[in-house]
């Protein structure tokens, strides 16, 4: 997703930035457990979490549990399989360079070969659609609370089509859903199969992938790791209904299975070398320009990770390789609360390359229930587009902007909260009834609903 107003960051796509040595030395083991394990402790991330070595897992740890039911807590384990988000686009785009590679289809071809009614549809290109750059609209991040329910094809495709173009074809780029779900439907028509049975077909057996699949409903499978948020305890998140993002963000897989993915990728075993360069091909900036055709790009020290990150409302994932190195990650979750991803990625980057990185502490302030009662309520800003509610789970302040989802917060003092995920910082003046947003280095000022 990109990323909403100025509230909440980006879930689907980020850009992350490092900087390191990169003498790559012997994974101190126990001081990332130990980092993984506060983590847990301190009820911030579930998850499973790989390093590997010219494909072979080195370094695996798994915390928290795949399902709660009351008091009924499945730990996970090495099959607990897990929603990928958006790393499930670069699935997509391996299939779609298969299919330029077997001359089925080409970069030049034209959306209006298959979807005409899509606008623009004569001029927008596949390539447009791989790199985001067609201008057409995200029906994930466009419609929040619509894309939670169940639609038929015909209404995705109608969501997509009625919205007038963001800009002219290959203008810029801007991260659409929307195109890579017309991609997903794009495969299907030529293979002449599902997106779950040409993934399987073209991926999965070619690979020997044991632990990812595609087209299931939510939380239907038996090691499907549930979405959770914590709230004074880890409890439900109503996630993306997945059959509303085919070929966009509905695989199921594992860390091990993502390792396994990305270099089979990076070595030729999926798709030409051409057609991999074509995927890692950062055009359209002179500058900087992470977006590729199916592959990000991100800079530590010297050397350039290749890879995809994704996340739904109720997960958070990553797979990056540095291909020079011989070097690759996949982290999975099904509960990051008040943490960033961009963290995790550090730690197990520089425990790799045994670089310093420092375990979290976490001191506890200790707040009464009705310290917050002066707090709750609906605020407005004058700055600021967004309303944000406030309301309380226990002892733990909850907060939700317009048509996002709630977050809890974490207490730095009797007045202040921050959420580290979204570098959100709350600041309340109880006798002025206001509070103070502050995100990004701006501050911006609320007043509460009378």
């Amino acid at each position: 997703m990109k990323p909403i107003n100025a509230f909440l960051a980006a879930l689907l796509f980020s850009t992350l930035l490092f900087s390191s040595n990169t003498q790559a030395q012997q994974i101190n083991t126990a001081k990332l457990d130990s980092f993984f394990n506060v983590l847990f402790d301190n009820n911030r991330v579930m998850g499973s979490f790989i390093i590997a070595k010219d494909g072979k897992p080195i370094y695996h740890k798994i915390t928290g549990y795949s399902q709660i039911e009351g008091d009924k807590k499945i730990p996970a384990t090495s099959k607990t399989q897990y929603r990928i988000g958006s790393i499930s686009k670069t699935f997509t785009a391996t299939m779609i360079f298969q299919l330029i590679d077997e001359k089925k289809l080409s970069l030049d071809t034209k959306l209006s070969k298959f979807f005409p009614q899509m606008p623009n549809a004569d001029r927008i290109t596949i390539a447009n659609l791989l790199n985001h750059s067609s201008g057409l609209a995200d029906h994930v991040n466009e419609n929040r609370e619509w894309i939670v329910d169940p639609h038929t094809k015909a209404e995705l495709l109608d969501k997509i089509a009625k919205v007038k173009p963001h800009f002219e074809p290959g203008a810029k780029q801007q991260y659409s859903n929307g195109g890579y779900l017309l991609l997903g439907y794009i495969i299907e028509k030529i293979t002449g199969k599902t997106y779950q049975a040409a993934l399987k077909k073209r991926i999965i057996d070619k690979i020997g992938l044991k632990s990812t699949i595609a087209g299931t409903i939510n939380n239907s499978q038996k090691l499907e790791a549930r979405p959770y948020k914590f709230t004074g305890q880890w409890t439900d998140i109503k996630d993306i209904y997945f059959p509303s993002v085919v070929g966009v963000g509905d695989i199921l897989s594992t860390p091990q299975d993502l390792i396994v993915f990305i270099n089979a990728l990076s070595s030729g075993k999926l798709v030409s070398a051409e057609s991999f360069k074509k995927m890692k091909s950062f055009d359209g900036s002179k500058d900087y320009n992470p977006t590729g055709m199916g592959l990000f790009k991100a800079p530590y020290g010297g050397k350039t990770l290749i890879g995809h990150n994704g996340g739904t409302y109720g997960s958070i994932s990553n797979m990056y390789a540095i291909t020079d190195d011989g070097m690759s990650f996949a982290f999975t979750t099904n509960g990051m609360t008040n943490y960033a991803m961009n963290d995790i990625t550090l730690a197990m980057l520089n425990a790799y390359y045994n670089s310093p990185y420092e375990i979290p502490v976490y001191k506890t302030v200790d707040l009464k229930i009705e310290d917050l009662d002066a707090l709750l309520g609906k605020y407005t800003s004058k700055d600021m587009p967004l309303k944000i509610t406030i309301t309380k789970s226990g002892a733990t302040l909850i907060a939700q902007a317009t048509d996002q989802p709630s977050f809890p917060l974490d207490a730095i003092s009797k007045d202040e909260f921050k959420q580290e995920q979204y570098d959100v910082l709350l600041k309340f003046n109880r006798e002025k009834r206001e509070m103070t947003l502050v995100q990004g280095g701006k501050n911006f000022l609320y007043i509460i609903d009378k």
